[in-house]
């Protein structure tokens, strides 16, 4: 089942619990997600991943409507949670969310970070021009190369985090439409894919602005969390009860390591 279309089942369990993962799950991208985890974990719970609204909505809730959309569901579930993950930036999501679960069921789930980080304004400019890159293909380089200076002026420009999404948003809708038709694209497909950024964009805010909004869950989450880092992985990683490094593994493999699913089974038993 899925709590209120705001979880999917990654994987069952024969056990009374779930295991909560938060990240934003997307087609295409580089980084191996939870459903590649779920495959090769060896735990007794069920595994539950955040799903995002429908994506041609363009949706974009706040950081808290975000927490409140996936806690509602959890609550509705009437199930225990064992664990909270959370993959790179939805690291604040995760802490933060594991502190209200366990106001909910008067217990704290044990909290796991992989690459723990808290989005700031270059990690966002960055996806923008990774996405604008590789989905992209039918900009000229003219154009291209304007989109990357008009993002890196909005990123200089901008207050905050959530100010620069909103114009990354509003520069990806300005390329991206003409590019949709080039491909070919229906209206359907091209506001699915339009959509799907600034819901995306609005996931990687949210997380800034829970981390600044509730700091003494953040913080209290993550003096106690462990964290499971990758050969790219930063110091969030090392500001934790507990680091299992693999220096060995890349980043965007993380989540596909037969060795990470190991450690994080044998801590999730």
């Amino acid at each position: 089942m899925n709590g209120s279309g705001s979880w999917t089942v990654r994987s069952g369990g024969t056990a009374d619990g779930i295991v909560l993962a938060v990240d934003f799950p997307g087609t295409g991208r580089r980084e191996a997600g939870f459903t590649e985890l779920a495959e090769r974990l060896e735990i007794p719970y069920a595994l539950w991943e955040t799903l995002p609204p429908p994506l041609a909505s363009g949706t974009t809730p706040t950081g808290a409507e975000w927490l409140d959309r996936w806690t509602a569901g959890v609550e509705a579930s009437g199930r225990p949670v064992r664990a909270v993950m959370g993959f790179c930036a939805a690291s604040p999501y995760a802490a933060v969310l594991a502190h209200r679960v366990g106001a909910l069921q008067g217990e704290t789930p044990d909290t796991v970070f992989f690459d723990p980080d808290i989005p700031q304004e270059f990690f966002l400019y960055w996806q923008y021009q990774q996405i604008m890159e590789r989905f992209l293909p039918e900009l000229t380089a003219e154009e291209k190369a304007a989109a990357r200076q008009r993002g890196e002026r909005a990123r200089e420009q901008a207050g905050d985090l959530t100010a620069l999404g909103k114009q990354l948003s509003r520069l990806f809708r300005e390329y991206g439409e003409p590019a949709c038709r080039r491909a070919g694209l229906d209206d359907e497909r091209t506001a699915e894919f339009l959509g799907g950024f600034s819901t995306y964009v609005s996931f990687v805010c949210g997380s800034g602005e829970i981390a600044a909004q509730e700091p003494e869950a953040l913080v209290g989450t993550w003096s106690t969390a462990t964290a499971v880092t990758s050969a790219g992985g930063g110091e969030a990683g090392r500001l934790v009860a507990k680091e299992i490094p693999f220096p060995d593994v890349a980043h965007v493999d993380l989540l596909a390591s037969d060795e990470v699913a190991a450690a994080v089974s044998a801590l999730l038993q």
